[in-house]
């Protein structure tokens, strides 16, 4: 059986995921990144829905071709 590939578990904030999905909307959305916008917007719609926050998976390549200010918002805050 091949490896599973892996996936980076983020544990964002609601106001970091809200702001993610505003930046990455506005620098082309789905278009641009078809593997990570909609999982970001997935969750936010469990959010919207009063599901409990969940960890977000993306993969590492997903991940790196975030722009830097997005990977920010999803990576834990310091503290």
């Amino acid at each position: 059986m091949p490896d599973e590939p892996a996936a980076l578990s983020l544990r964002v904030t609601t106001a970091n995921l809200i702001s993610a999905i505003e930046a990455l909307k506005a620098l082309g959305g789905l278009e641009l990144y078809p593997e990570a916008y909609p999982v970001l917007v997935l969750e936010r719609s469990r959010r919207e829905l009063q599901s409990p926050p969940q960890e977000i998976r993306l993969s590492p390549e997903a991940f790196e071709a975030l722009p830097r200010g997005v990977q920010r918002l999803l990576m834990p805050e310091p503290g």
